[in-house]
């Protein structure tokens, strides 16, 4: 099993109680539960009645850490003017305008799902070769 600190589990992550299940050793809501601490007075669950024990279960995640973009204010010194008008504009209106520009900074990291919005927004304006500020290792508890 791949420990993580009870810390980084998502304050209204849901957990799941099935420790007997085949994906259980690689499966983030099962290791937050195995994780929990006993003074933890209540966590939100799965329905187990909705979850199927084995790969193919809609809830289960996996613990292999995910690559994470971290800011992309380097990419505009590589624009011209209008590029970075369409690329912009067009993130904008995936992320929204305080949404872009906290991922442009680097405060909120785009996840795997976001990084692939990135790179077809640079491929669209024929820039696909430039890339993030940093890239960070980190469990994917939302996708």
């Amino acid at each position: 099993m791949n420990m993580i600190s009870y810390k980084e589990v998502p304050g209204t992550y849901l957990h799941c109680i099935h420790a007997d299940c085949p994906m259980a050793s690689h499966c983030l809501r099962q290791i937050a539960m195995q994780t929990m601490p006993n003074d933890q007075i209540a966590v939100s669950i799965v329905n187990p009645k909705l979850t199927n024990q084995s790969a193919e279960c809609e809830f289960y995640r996996n613990d292999t850490p995910q690559v994470y973009g971290k800011g992309f204010k380097n990419m505009q010194k590589q624009m011209l003017p209008g590029q970075y008008e369409t690329f912009s504009y067009r993130l904008q209106g995936k992320f929204g305008r305080t949404g872009y520009f906290e991922r442009r900074r680097g405060e909120r990291l785009c996840s795997p799902r976001e990084i692939q919005i990135v790179n077809n927004v640079l491929k669209e304006i024929g820039l696909e070769h430039l890339k993030f500020d940093v890239y960070e290792e980190h469990y994917c508890w939302d996708e």
